[in-house]
């Protein structure tokens, strides 16, 4: 039990310590399509969470507070450390039916403080880019816009093993960040999200035409 405590103590240094490192040496590149509220419903896919805490740090300067929903499992321990270190806040959530009482509490809780709340689509376990209804279902009951975020990176390492391909920016990277509004969003009509921000249109240099691929 001691070697496992110091085994997820030394990753969250890894990660925390990493995260800081990225902090300081990317560019982000922004496209947005969104009037900021006293709080909204953010969407990501989980394929991006280690990025994420990034944004949902810069965006906690536009809009309310934002709460972060993460798992109840061990994995949401170093996921919680990372939102933490960004200034959000972790809201645990168990798997499963268990989930209905602390989404219950979620929702109540939109209606008596101002504060917006982030949720990966996919998650926590997949199938990958297949939106599930939790963001759908807290936008309609709570009443507030879904803002879907979908991200890009001009460099960076993929966990293809792993079920999401989980993303990890490298140094000195550009991430483009679309971020778009679709207002309030029922469960049961979920829009078609794009899987990635539209790559950036490369300038043309003077005097040269770039023509379209064929």
């Amino acid at each position: 039990m001691r070697l496992k405590k110091i085994g997820e103590n030394a990753l969250q240094w890894l990660f925390t310590n990493y995260l800081g490192w990225i902090e300081r040496t990317v560019t982000i590149r922004w496209e947005e399509e969104n009037r900021y509220g006293d709080s909204q419903i953010f969407g990501f896919w989980h394929e991006d969470s280690f990025f994420m805490n990034l944004v949902l740090e810069k965006l906690a300067h536009k809009t309310a507070p934002v709460d972060v929903i993460v798992t109840a499992d061990t994995r949401g321990n170093y996921i919680e450390n990372m939102v933490r270190r960004c200034g959000g806040n972790a809201l645990r959530v168990p798997d499963g039916f268990k989930a209905f009482a602390a989404l219950k509490k979620i929702v109540q809780d939109s209606y008596e403080k101002t504060h917006s709340i982030a949720v990966a689509l996919d998650g926590p376990l997949g199938p990958r880019h297949e939106p599930k209804k939790l963001a759908f279902y807290l936008s309609e009951h709570a009443e507030e816009d879904f803002v879907g975020i979908s991200l890009s990176y001009s460099s960076c390492l993929r966990i293809r093993s792993r079920w999401d391909k989980y993303v990890i920016p490298l140094p000195y990277t550009t991430v483009t960040v679309a971020v778009k509004n679709y207002g309030v969003v029922k469960k049961n009509q979920i829009p078609k999200l794009p899987v990635s921000a539209p790559e950036p249109v490369p300038e043309p240099v003077s005097g040269v035409e770039l023509l379209p691929k064929r």
